[in-house]
Order: C-alpha cells, then sequence, then structure tokens
C-alpha cells in the first residue's frame, strides 16, 4: 500500500514487520497460478460488500437526486501469457487485458466493481441493471449510449444525462419526416452570441424518444481545439470532416429525461461535468496504486500485483468513505497520499481489532485536516465549487 513499486527486498522488509521470515526467491516462487486463484476469489468477495458513506456529501446540486451513478470502465494491458484468463481487445487477436468496471453514487460513494475481459463491450456491462432506484440519475458516456436503455429508464422513473452522438436524428415532433437541422441551428446560436439554448426533441430516426437537448457554446480555445481534433480524426480515416461536423464543435450538446424545473439547461454541463469524478478515481488508482504497473515481466506475478493492488484500492475507498467523503471540498488525491503515509501503521493492527479502530480513527482525523482538502480556486473552479452552485431564475 505504501509502495506499489515495491521491490522483492521490499516486500522481504513488510513481511519481517509482521514476522513473517522469507527470502526475496520465496516469495518470486509464490507469484503463481494457485496465488492468481487465490487472490481473486478474494477480490471476487469484497466487491459484493457495498458501503456507503453515513451521509450525503454536501453538493446542492446532486443532493437534489437520492443518487447520481456514474459509470465508466479502465482497462489494464497484461501479457499474452494471460490470454485464457483475460481476452484483450487489441488490434490482433493474441492480446489479454482486464476491464475494471465501476459504478459509484456521488452522494454516497456506494460501489461496485466487476472485472470483465477487455474484449467485452462497456454498453454489456452487469452493472448497467445494478442501479435501478426511482429518482435516481446516471451520468454516462457515449459508450454506454443505447436509446432502448433510456426509454426503461423513463417508465421506471430514473433519469439520465447523455452526451449527444453526432449523427444521432433529432425531431420537433413524432409526426415529422425530417430532422431538425443542427448545424443551422447552433450557427445561428453562435451568431446570436447565445450561451445556453434547449429544445425539446424526439432522438432517434424509429425510437422516437422524447428528450431536452441541451446545448452549451463553449470557448473559442476549446472549440478550435475541437475541430483541430475533428479535423484530424477524419484525415486519419481518409475522410473531411463535414461542416456539420465543425458547427458541432462550438458546442457541448446533452441530452436528459430530468425536467426543467429539477435541472435547468444552465445547470446540466455542471451535473455531467461530475462523471469527471470517476475518470478521477481511475487516475487515482493508476498514478498512486500503479495497477496498471509491475517491475516483473512474469504473468503470474504480474496478475496477482493487479489483484492486490485492486484490493488495496477498494479497502481505500471505504476508508474515504468513513473518513471524509461527505466534506465538500476533499481531496481523493491528498487523502490517498495520506493512507499512503499510514500504510506501516495499518499493517501492525493486523490480528488487533482494537488496535485497528484505533488506527483508523487517527487517519480520519488527517483526512478531514485541510492537508487533505483542495484548495479553492477562482480562475478554474473545481468540481465541488461547481456542484455547490445552484442556477437561480431571473423573475
Amino acid at each position: 500500500m505504501n509502495n506499489p513499486d515495491n521491490t522483492l527486498d521490499g516486500l522481504v522488509r513488510s513481511a519481517t514487520i509482521q514476522q513473517v521470515h522469507v527470502s526475496p526467491q520465496a516469495i518470486d516462487q509464490r507469484f503463481n497460478e494457485s496465488a492468481v486463484r487465490f487472490l481473486k476469489a478474494i477480490l471476487e468477495i469484497l466487491v459484493n460488500f457495498v458501503i456507503s458513506a453515513e451521509k450525503e456529501v454536501d453538493w446542492a446540486l446532486v443532493k437534489r437526486f437520492p443518487h447520481v451513478y456514474v459509470h465508466d470502465s479502465t482497462q489494464i494491458a497484461l501479457p499474452v501469457e494471460l490470454i485464457e484468463i483475460w481476452k484483450g481487445c487489441g488490434h490482433t487477436a493474441a492480446s489479454a487485458s482486464l476491464k475494471i468496471d465501476l459504478l459509484y453514487d456521488l452522494n454516497t460513494g456506494k460501489s461496485r466493481v466487476h472485472l470483465r475481459h477487455g474484449v467485452d463491450a462497456d454498453n454489456k456491462s452487469p452493472l448497467l441493471d445494478d442501479a435501478v432506484e426511482l429518482g435516481s440519475v446516471h451520468l454516462k458516456d457515449l459508450g454506454y449510449f443505447k436509446l432502448e436503455r433510456m426509454e426503461e429508464q423513463g417508465h421506471r422513473g430514473e433519469y439520465f444525462v447523455s452526451r449527444f452522438p453526432f449523427g444521432t436524428h433529432v425531431y420537433a415532433s413524432v409526426e415529422d419526416k425530417y430532422p431538425i437541422d443542427l448545424q443551422e441551428l447552433m450557427l445561428e446560436y453562435r451568431k446570436a452570441g447565445i450561451r445556453y439554448a434547449e429544445l425539446e426533441v424526439y432522438m432517434g430516426a424509429k425510437k422516437r424518444l422524447k428528450v431536452r437537448l441541451v446545448m452549451t457554446r463553449i470557448s473559442d480555445a476549446a472549440a478550435a481545439r475541437n475541430r483541430a481534433q475533428t479535423i484530424k480524426k477524419a484525415k486519419d480515416k481518409g475522410r473531411t470532416a463535414s461542416d456539420a461536423q465543425l458547427a458541432q464543435c462550438d458546442f457541448w450538446i446533452l441530452v436528459t429525461n430530468v425536467p426543467a424545473k429539477m435541472l435547468a439547461k444552465e445547470e446540466a454541463p455542471k451535473l455531467y461535468g461530475a462523471r469527471w469524478q470517476i475518470e478521477l478515481m481511475f487516475k487515482l488508482w493508476k498514478s498512486k496504486a500503479k495497477i496498471d504497473e509491475s517491475r516483473s515481466k512474469k504473468p503470474w506475478r504480474i496478475l496477482c500485483e493487479v489483484y492486490v493492488k485492486l484490493l488495496i484500492v477498494i479497502i481505500q475507498h471505504w476508508i474515504f468513505l468513513i473518513g471524509f467523503w461527505t466534506i465538500s471540498p476533499r481531496s481523493l488525491m491528498k487523502g490517498s497520499d495520506a493512507i499512503q503515509e499510514q500504510a506501516y501503521a495499518l499493517a501492525a493492527c493486523i490480528g488487533d481489532r482494537d488496535k485497528l479502530v484505533g488506527c483508523l480513527q487517527t487517519i480520519d482525523r488527517i483526512l478531514a485536516s485541510k492537508g487533505c482538502m483542495q484548495n479553492k480556486r477562482k480562475q478554474q473552479p473545481g468540481t465541488w465549487q461547481r456542484l455547490e452552485e445552484v442556477w437561480i431564475a431571473k423573475v
């Protein structure tokens, strides 16, 4: 936990603290197929425990809903020798990778983790049916976009906020034969200097799902970057970017079924922007816990390390939940540093429940300190600042 890039000698020193006397060679030999099966079994038990913070985080925009779920996945490339365990999705058939699905509630931190083959499609994740609760809102990327599922969520009384996939037709009414010309509409909005706009539309050529289409004008610099990326992607595929694609670069377009009285068009981008929290979680796992790195080239040791590091980040998340989850400006990065600094103290508590409770209470105090908080920013407000803001309609 304190050193994800540890050597065999370092592991020996850590074991010695626990009165376990072993050689580097003995540890190396124990990174085998049996150890992989053992660790995977423990991991499967652990991920079935769903723990929540006692109270919700005090983010005004998020607290309007009983649950705000973010869902995404990340992949870890593995040695080709492990392809029978975790099939990859590389350019060749002979690749191995592990896909880690994560679903968690921004309000309470309640989370679910599921391990899948890298080749498995995001849109078939079993976690998609895990969070079925009246009034909850789901923030998902385009990899999970599916009109049929959105329709089902609406029937169940759930909400969604999603990015709008380019090329999807939207209509002014169910009966209309011709879709709305979004390119022309966005050009008009740009000329008029309109920053926020919304339309009630029917999405999909066949499904015709009723949604709010929310368009937010982005900065000129961001639009220029979007256009450059769009032109490059088209060129890489041997095509020329269309005028419609380039026009769309000026706006961030979202679709949602949340009623306007619950989520104003000015607030929709802020709420969807909270999806960044799951990217931050993956960044935390990779930069701090280094779940995708290993000093070794041996397949079994690499997979053992992946499983152990996943166990660690799950336990670390539990400590976050009891420590500072409800504190608005908390910093997960700084919190991770604090827990790593106390790793040896935690290890010394193995087998002693009272000592463990005392150690966790110490960590709680550290997590609640200013040393684990984000600074307030004026130029580029953090997610917690944006989610604390509530848009008030002008009368």
